[in-house]
């Protein structure tokens, strides 16, 4: 007989018991999208607002970013299913990073219309940080200022190590919770 105390295995559950698991982590992930979309529509995109502090929005986006990296890799170690909060985590810090960066070009965006090849609203931008992630560069939007050129050669340089690092670091905090778990319970009887 298993020992009370140990963790549950996700292949010794119910089916019911999957379901209850997927859809709850299907709502987290949907919150979080959710609570990181409002997030980035705070950033004004209304010219001639004041922009005075884009630095402060930009050094506030990385220190919350930062608090929520380190956050999801707390509740990997902490979760029962640490593979499972691995990917929210994933899901959720890689949509994090693409905001930050969605807002900057929004910021530069409305400080400067002609700083892309169209205005961006909150949605374009937040496309146009993808296409970059994703090295797809469709070309429909480009940068044309040299402000805005830096900004996406610098996410273009962070996005290089960003998903490997990203993947290793889940990776490696999810799978070293699962050792110790395993090396700290006791063997069935």
């Amino acid at each position: 007989m298993a020992d009370e105390t140990s963790v549950p295995k996700f292949s010794d559950l119910t089916r019911r018991e999957h379901v209850e698991i997927a859809l709850a982590s299907t709502a987290r992930i949907i919150l979080g999208l959710v609570v990181i979309a409002l997030a980035l529509s705070f950033v004004p995109q209304t010219p001639g607002v004041d922009m005075a502090g884009p630095i402060i929005v930009i050094v506030a986006c990385a220190v919350i970013y930062v608090w929520y990296f380190r956050r999801q890799l707390k509740r990997i170690k902490r979760s029962k299913f640490p593979q499972l909060a691995a990917i929210e985590a994933l899901i959720l810090i890689a949509t994090m990073f693409l905001a930050v960066f969605a807002a900057i070009y929004v910021m530069q965006s409305t400080a400067n219309p002609a700083a892309f090849s169209e205005p961006l609203d909150h949605f374009n931008a937040y496309y146009f940080a993808l296409t970059i992630l994703a090295t797809v560069g469709f070309g429909d939007i480009t940068p044309v200022t040299t402000a805005a050129r830096a900004t996406a050669m610098v996410q273009m340089a962070i996005d290089i190590a960003f998903v490997a690092v990203l993947v290793r670091i889940i990776s490696t905090v999810a799978t070293n919770t699962i050792k110790q778990r395993a090396a700290s319970t006791p063997p069935a009887e």
